[in-house]
């Protein structure tokens, strides 16, 4: 079962091209996707920096900072408190900042926990200024620690909570083609919730084989009715490269070998009447002459 589920992460990974950058790893734990809240208006470089020390607060605490979950997120507010000139040379900026952060489910609207801490930074500019201040936040301080087990405690009572409404989301996605989205979406609940997680690979597998099942049975379809519009050696690698992408463990895989044994046997036959016809012209030939 372990390798399957890992060849089917890879299925998904692969379906998902923007993961690319991403562990499988951040499938199964608790993840978060970091963002700044639009109000705050920090310089970049002070962004990128935050956007560091958010990623360090979560992984610091056995959670996964990544996108790779679009529902939960942890979102950094920063306001200015007070902001002063402060005389030199050089003349300086020195700022007062609340950096309020916040876990939340994106989709529900529903704050988890939230945490705020003051900071100061003294800069010869304002952006240098946020970036000293940006610097104090420390991932190992404990009023991180207790805000981030407040909010992974909340997302583990989500998926206690929900866990048949996600079975049945992933079952309904699936019925109407969708078996990536679907497959996708049973892999994001974390194995922390160990009687969901049970749940949820163990659709992942069915639905795997459904979605294996499908696609094959379309090439199969497709296979077919090219052959049947123009059985012959010129459209047999056509054929014979749809029957290729089927995968050999479909369930009706009987019936792919039949259809290949088929037109095996109409090429051999169309080629031994090309060398009966060669042969009659030869003699023909060989007469005349």
């Amino acid at each position: 079962m372990m390798k399957f589920r890992v060849v089917l992460f890879l299925g998904v990974v692969a379906c998902f091209g923007s993961l690319r950058g991403q562990s499988l790893d951040d499938f199964g734990r608790i993840a978060l996707r970091n963002r700044i809240s639009t109000h705050s208006a920090l310089p970049r470089e002070a962004a990128t920096l935050l956007e560091t020390r958010m990623s360090q607060l979560v992984t610091g605490n056995g959670m996964a900072s990544t996108g790779v979950n679009p529902r939960f997120l942890m979102t950094a507010q920063i306001d200015v408190i007070k902001k002063d000139i402060v005389a030199g040379p050089p003349q300086r900026i020195s700022q007062n900042l609340e950096i309020t952060l916040s876990i939340e489910d994106a989709i529900e609207q529903k704050v988890f926990s939230t945490v705020t801490t003051p900071l100061i930074g003294v800069g010869t500019n304002e952006t240098k200024a946020f970036i000293e201040a940006l610097k104090k936040i420390n991932p190992k301080n404990g009023i991180y620690k207790a805000f981030i087990d407040e909010g992974k405690t909340k997302i583990i009572r989500y998926y206690q909570t929900n866990c048949e409404a996600i079975m049945r989301q992933a079952t309904t996605l699936a019925s109407q083609g969708k078996f990536n989205e679907a497959i996708y979406n049973l892999a994001l609940v974390p194995d922390v919730c160990t009687a969901c997680y049970q749940k949820a690979v163990a659709l992942q597998t069915e639905l795997y084989v459904k979605r294996m099942n499908a696609e094959g049975l379309k090439l199969f379809q497709q296979a077919k009715s090219l052959w049947a519009q123009a059985p012959n050696k010129e459209n047999v690698s056509q054929v014979t490269g749809l029957i290729a992408r089927i995968d050999p463990n479909v369930s009706f895989i009987q019936e792919v070998n039949a259809f290949i044994d088929d037109v095996s046997a109409v090429i051999q036959a169309q080629q031994q009447q090309e060398w009966e016809q060669q042969v009659r012209e030869w003699e023909q030939g060989v007469r005349e002459w």
